[in-house]
């Protein structure tokens, strides 16, 4: 749905032409530091829940998270135990902590795995990564406290969520 391509030269190639819509999480430059600029600065963080930012929901600018969709953000927001609900700016510092570390390896994960179980590459070799929140997992038990996984839908879309342990 999402994606773009574009040749460079080796000129090119360490350049970063596409900037102004925001950070790649495998970028040198998303550090810890730079979300929590991004974070701060989120210009719907009163209004929006955290999957909102995750997704860029509405907005795509320098501060955004570039490259996130739906799918990853469930499990992002698993990983780090947060409500897709949560309002931005009530994240505390530990769980803004929490939050990046589990976009690292959320990401690092799928990438390692060669994406996801439900999409093919360019050679039509199907992924590794299995999705643990979507909707095969509702009405299941969650894998962590055993609660049944509930669907809502929130910005559009499906959200998959433990209600026990994603507060």
């Amino acid at each position: 749905m999402w994606g773009a391509v574009r040749l460079l030269d080796n000129s090119q190639f360490s350049e970063r032409p596409n900037e102004e819509a925001g950070t790649p999480p495998l970028d040198p430059a998303f550090t810890f530091e730079r979300f929590n600029e991004m974070l701060d600065e989120y210009p719907e963080k009163t209004s929006k829940g955290i999957k909102g930012f995750l997704v860029a929901t509405g907005y795509v600018t320098p501060n955004c998270i570039n490259g996130l969709g739906n799918a990853i953000a469930q499990d992002i927001l698993y990983h780090a135990r947060l409500s897709p609900k949560r309002k931005t700016k009530n994240i505390s510092p530990d769980e803004r902590r929490v939050l990046y570390d589990a976009i690292n390896f959320t990401v690092a994960d799928a990438i390692e795995l060669g994406g996801r179980y439900d999409e093919v590459d360019l050679y039509g070799q199907k992924g590794g990564y299995i999705r643990l929140m979507d909707s095969k997992s509702a009405k299941t038990p969650c894998p962590n406290c055993g609660a049944e996984i509930q669907k809502i839908v929130y910005l559009g879309g499906a959200c998959y969520l433990c209600p026990q342990c994603q507060n």
